[in-house]
């Protein structure tokens, strides 16, 4: 299951770097380092404690006595939903005051600690209830994001929010390594453990280093500046969001074109399958969090050099959109026959640059076409609505998993899991599909495309 991003009330942002123990009068704790130092270092210990464990996911799932790829898939679309839910009942207590984004995060460190170690010692119990309380809970990201907009001004703004989502990468380069040879020469139950100790000790940090910050929430709320994060009422207002989201034929066309690649990636993707990269190339499960990080570090390194040039190389974002698209077709077709260097030095480059590009140039897009004053109800609308949609990949897959099975003459019999297809039979499907998106976007994208003056 990749790593998916959260969504959860965003509270108000203000142009002040006042503290909020400087505007109440009540006595505060100290705090040694400023909100925009630590609010990075307690995401990076966040992610570097999910990153630990995703990877290995699967072998988790069958040391708890998962044996069928229906359950497995029935367990992430759990926690697709339990996201949904979380983020509206957590939206609901922030606007109310009853929480305070502070809380909010204690909720999430202490909840995941808690799901963390569910997945070693519940069973299969302990992990459909752990899927839920993950998934219900973890706001991180959105949270420390609305924070960081809180104690900065707008000219450094961008600046603070870029170095939370560099801690972020950061995480996911060094934590699936880590957690691959802690699984494979220290205990098999290490990475979720430490993983659950560390939120514990994330926990502990934020309540000595995080300002008390009920009062600023107040003043927040009533200050009426909501801006591109969603504000403190995201989804208060979802229908009037949804119909900004199509108010335009070309944001449209950029919506869909975003629901699509969201939906496909996640129809597609094999990292959630039980043995599939063992079948292929013949390595050992534990090698997952190693395959992880070196494709989290293509990604960054690509996104930090490349990215600007390889936009104006292909015409800006729209033509990026569709030939990144086209290009997860072609390194599908690759990997049919591929051998695992080929895999490593060819495929897994291109795929890397084709999402990071997909995902930029798709947010890109929608920023410069939607109508300023309603941005952050669009993005908001968004990102509720790729939460819904990924609820129902789960139920997609297992209905595909039983068609490859019956289009299959021999089954099977190495998958680890009852149910998985085999790699080849699901590297020809997932280039079908990824053909079908390429053609859906390019009809969406290129047929109706305005270019701004300012592509790039």
């Amino acid at each position: 299951m990749p790593p998916q991003q959260t969504s959860s009330t965003d509270d108000g942002v203000s142009h002040s770097c006042t503290l909020p123990h400087e505007a109440s009068n009540k006595p505060t704790r100290a705090v040694a380092i400023h909100p925009t130092r630590s609010i990075p270092l307690l995401n990076f210990i966040d992610m570097f404690s999910v990153a630990l464990v995703v990877p290995l996911l699967n072998q988790y799932y069958k040391d708890a006595g998962v044996s069928s790829a229906s359950l497995r898939e029935l367990l992430n679309s759990l926690f697709s939903g339990s996201q949904i839910l979380g983020s509206l009942v957590m939206g609901a207590l922030s606007d109310s005051g009853i929480l305070s984004r502070k809380h909010i995060l204690y909720i999430s460190f202490l909840g995941s600690a808690l799901s963390y170690s569910l997945i070693v010692y519940g069973g299969v119990r302990g992990l459909v209830l752990s899927r839920a309380i993950v998934g219900g809970v973890k706001q991180t990201f959105t949270i420390s994001t609305s924070m960081i907009s809180s104690y900065t001004t707008p000219e450094e703004r961008s600046r603070h929010i870029g170095r939370l989502s560099s801690c972020s990468v950061a995480a996911f380069i060094v934590g699936p390594s880590v957690g691959a040879y802690l699984y494979k020469n220290v205990d098999k139950r290490a990475p979720a453990l430490l993983a659950a100790a560390l939120f514990v000790f994330n926990f502990v940090l934020a309540f000595f280093l995080l300002p008390n910050e009920s009062q600023h929430e107040r003043n927040q709320s009533t200050s009426g500046d909501a801006d591109a994060d969603g504000g403190s009422n995201k989804f208060a207002s979802f229908i009037q969001n949804f119909k900004a989201c199509f108010s335009s034929k070309d944001l449209g066309a950029i919506v869909m074109s975003t629901l699509l690649f969201g939906w496909i990636s996640r129809a597609t993707s094999y990292e959630s399958m039980a043995s599939f990269y063992e079948q292929l190339f013949g390595i050992e499960p534990h090698q997952r969090g190693y395959l992880r990080s070196y494709n989290s570090m293509l990604a960054f390194v690509f996104q930090t050099l490349f990215v600007q040039s390889a936009l104006k190389l292909v015409g800006g974002e729209y033509n990026a959109v569709c030939a990144a698209s086209g290009a997860i077709a072609i390194a599908t077709a690759l990997e049919l026959r591929s051998s695992l260097h080929f895999f490593l030095l060819v495929v897994c480059p291109i795929v890397a640059v084709a999402n990071s590009i997909l995902r930029l140039s798709l947010r890109s897009l929608v920023t410069q076409t939607a109508p300023k004053e309603s941005l952050g109800s669009i993005l908001a609308a968004l990102d509720v609505m790729q939460n819904a949609f990924s609820v129902s990949v789960p139920f997609y897959r297992t209905f595909l998993f039983n068609r490859l099975a019956y289009a299959d003459e021999n089954e099977d019999s190495e998958a680890a899991m009852k149910g998985d297809p085999n790699p080849q039979m699901w590297l020809k499907s997932s280039l079908l599909h990824w053909l079908i998106a390429t053609a859906i976007m390019v009809r969406l994208l290129l047929n109706r495309k305005r270019y701004v003056k300012k592509d790039i």
